[in-house]
């Protein structure tokens, strides 16, 4: 079968501007996406947020906000999935904000990421520690009690669907190139996280990085590849609007 990918929204929550595109300044809405790819696997990029009173607990600066239809269990439903149709978990990358409610998933359900994503979020620099919820402030990130598949570089996950290493927003990050019917179609999550962040002449401009040659490289690898770039945080790929946080 021809892949296909379809972006759902998992909620938003609020954030500074420069975070998502250098430069720019005050607080905006930004919306939670997990992706859909149905080709000969099933595969979810990404898992959103989690239980909106531990999100205020954690992380009360970001203002989670998710309705109920808006529940990762219940995008999955309105897909027509259960979340053990699922074959597949792609996490781009462990920020707290895209792997929450793994435990939605059984044991038939493979969860990738990439190594040096896993062996960095286990311990730190204390600077990071909050966007992973650390084990060095006494929490139990929410990958930790699973079973995660390392991967090690770009990897086919099945035809016409790879997993691309693009690190920078943080140092394991991951892509997914998924060939369409419509040409190739990149899952930049963080890597490209709006579509301000690929100027009109296709200069990248980036949002918060963990470090910035890499991240300069792999949003040029992320432009280079795709026919069609779907961001982590746009909300101009949704079929939603902001629930007016700002």
């Amino acid at each position: 079968m021809t892949p296909t990918v379809t972006p759902y929204c998992c909620g938003s929550l609020t954030m500074d501007e420069s975070i998502l595109v250098q430069g720019r300044y005050g607080t905006v809405e930004a919306p939670s996406i997990v992706f859909l790819v149905e080709a000969e696997r099933t595969i979810l990029v990404d898992t959103s947020f989690g239980a909106l009173d531990l999100m205020a607990e954690r992380h009360p600066d970001f203002d989670c906000h998710r309705d109920d239809d808006q529940r990762l269990a219940a995008v999955l439903d309105d897909a027509g999935y259960a979340p053990s149709d699922i074959d597949a978990v792609l996490l781009s990358h462990l920020d707290w904000d895209h792997c929450y409610n793994l435990d939605l998933f059984d044991g038939e359900t493979d969860i990738y990421a990439q190594r040096r994503e896993l062996e960095y979020a286990i311990a730190p620099y204390p600077m990071h520690a909050e966007r992973y919820d650390a084990k060095s402030l006494g929490r139990d990130p929410p990958w930790l009690t699973v079973d995660v598949t390392p991967l090690d570089g770009e990897t086919e996950l099945c035809p016409g669907v790879t997993a691309v290493p693009t690190p920078g927003h943080t140092v394991g990050h991951q892509s997914l190139a998924v060939d369409t019917a419509d040409g190739t179609v990149v899952v930049a999550a963080d890597a490209v996280p709006t579509h301000d962040n690929v100027d009109d002449d296709g200069t990248p401009r980036r949002g918060a990085a963990m470090t910035e040659f890499e991240w300069w490289e792999s949003a040029h690898e992320v432009i280079d590849r795709a026919d069609r770039i779907l961001p982590g945080h746009e909300w101009g790929i949704l079929d939603a609007d902001p629930a007016g946080l700002c």
